[in-house]
Parts: structure tokens; C-alpha cells; sequence
């Protein structure tokens, strides 16, 4: 890096090593790589040897907030943005230090909004319910959207679509929501209105909740669960590209595939799913339920 720093960075399977050798900033930039790649890969990695100068210390050292540890269920569904090609150069590491640690100081609240998504998928987390999750999850949307993506405070349902768009580039986003029951026509819309209804707890005719209270309506509460899954990875594909990081259609269209695919798999839709491994999943699936008949 510009400062002298040096950085070796190596991901093998499921371990990462990284090493820094400089002077000044070390930490600073430790903590930058290890939350670039929590955006990059849906969780962040659990340390398990820590060595200064030679010497190695506790691993507990570094995890200086709870939210550095996340939680399982969250590390076992997430799915990878940058997969072999993460795009952590010295221009994303930089420009990611510019933004993430403006505070209060700085009359800037983008310190406690990157903290705050960091939280949703933390261990300390757990036990929080899926409603309240999502609802903060929107929150973070809007002002990422605000702050980054030119919205403005007038329009939330613009900002949180604004967010979705970033990932829904073929539009995918309205089909998964058609499986679970939520009209396409007012698929989009929907989100906003979630957002204002568990806000201010006060009901919405066309939320996500309305859907699944409506008894004529066959939906269930997967609907909840897949928004949340979506914005997450639109939220992360929104900050990677923020900061210079180039994200493929291709791989946007893979991530949506897979929750399609994942909705399938749940709902035992006779749709055939895309993914290969789900492919295969599916026809093993259908082989068993042969098998019981």
C-alpha cells in the first residue's frame, strides 16, 4: 500500500490467512479486510490464532464488538458475493475506511449503520425476532440508500427498491415473491409498506404481512424470510459496489437463482430448480418422496 503497508491475504477453502507488516494503521486496516470480507462472504471468520510481532496472543484480542462473531444459522445460509474473485485491493480497503468510520464527530451516521447490519447477523442477535430483524434491516436499506444511492427521506419505499435494484437486475426478485403468494404487481411496493407497518405498528393493506393475514391467501411466513434474504444481499452488493468493487450480472443473477431455487426446494414446487447442486438436491428429493408413495 501507499503507506508501506503490506498485506497477504489467502483464503483456502473455508480458512483465511492474512498478514499485515507495517507501521502505522495496522489495526485499522486489519479490521477494514476482516469486515470487507463479512460483505463479500455473509459472516464474518471465527479467529483462531492471533500472532504479533512473533508472539502470539489471545484471539479474543480483536473481537472488540460482539458483532464480530456471527451467528451460525447465518454463516450456514450465506451465500458468496465475490467467490474466487473478492475485490479487496488497496482502493476498496482505502475508500471503505472513508466511509465506515465516519461517526457523530464527523456529523455522519454511517459508523452506526454498518455497525447496525453487522449486529443482524451476530450471535448476540440470535434469539431477535424475524419481523424486528427485517424491519431493521429496511431501516439500514433507507439510509444506505439516502446516503449513498441518492434518496432522499421523503420517498422510504424508493429508498429500500433503490437498494433491491442493485441486485435485481433481471427483475427476479417478483418471481420468488409470486411463489410465496405475494402478487407481482405489488411485490416491490410491498417492501416500503413493511417497512411502515412495523414501524409504527400500524396495519398496512399492501405489506408483506397483509398477504399472509389475508385468509383467501395461501401465503406463509417464508414471504418474511426471503425479503430479508434478498435486501441482505442486495445491502451487500450495494456497499461492494459503493466502494469501487465490481460485482458481475452474472453473479447477481446466481444469487437470486439460489433463493429461487431454495423456495422450490421448500415448497416442493414441480418447477425445476437451476443451480446445479439444487438440481440435484431436487431430484433426490423427488426420488424420496416417490419412494414414500
Amino acid at each position: 500500500m501507499k503507506n508501506s503497508t503490506k498485506v497477504y491475504l489467502k483464503i483456502e477453502r473455508e480458512s483465511c490467512f492474512l498478514t499485515l507488516e507495517g507501521k502505522d494503521g495496522l489495526k485499522e486496516i486489519f479490521y477494514a479486510i476482516w469486515e470487507l470480507l463479512a460483505w463479500n462472504d455473509g459472516y464474518f471468520y471465527e479467529p483462531v490464532e492471533y500472532i504479533v510481532d512473533g508472539c502470539k496472543e489471545g484471539e479474543e484480542e480483536f473481537i472488540t464488538r460482539s458483532y464480530y462473531v456471527t451467528d451460525e444459522k447465518w454463516k450456514i445460509s450465506a451465500l458468496l458475493i465475490g467467490r474466487a474473485n473478492r475485490d479487496i485491493s488497496e482502493d476498496t480497503i482505502t475508500r471503505y475506511m472513508e466511509i465506515r468510520n465516519k461517526g457523530r464527530k464527523e456529523q455522519s451516521m454511517n459508523k452506526s449503520m454498518f455497525s447496525s447490519y453487522f449486529c443482524l447477523i451476530s450471535k448476540a442477535y440470535a434469539n431477535v425476532n424475524l419481523e424486528h430483524r427485517l424491519v431493521l434491516l429496511m431501516h439500514i436499506c433507507d439510509g444506505f440508500a439516502i446516503q449513498f444511492l441518492k434518496g432522499t427521506s421523503q420517498n422510504n419505499i424508493g429508498n429500500i427498491n433503490t437498494v433491491l435494484n442493485q441486485l435485481d437486475i433481471k427483475k427476479k426478485y417478483k418471481e420468488g415473491a409470486d411463489k410465496l403468494g405475494v402478487s407481482k404487481s405489488r411485490a416491490k411496493e410491498a417492501l416500503g409498506h413493511t417497512r411502515n407497518e412495523l414501524t409504527h405498528y400500524e396495519f398496512q393493506k399492501s405489506s408483506l404481512g397483509s398477504f399472509i393475514s389475508d385468509p383467501s391467501k395461501e401465503t406463509d411466513n417464508m414471504v418474511y424470510l426471503y425479503a430479508f434474504y434478498i435486501l441482505d444481499l442486495a445491502l451487500r452488493v450495494s456497499v461492494l459496489e459503493t466502494i469501487g468493487a465490481i460485482v458481475e450480472d452474472e453473479i447477481k443473477e446466481y444469487l437470486l437463482d439460489e433463493h429461487l431455487d431454495w423456495i422450490r426446494l421448500e415448497k416442493h414446487l414441480e418447477e425445476d430448480c437451476v443451480i446445479p447442486r439444487n438440481v440435484l438436491t431436487q431430484m433426490l428429493q423427488r426420488l424420496q418422496e416417490g419412494y414414500g408413495e
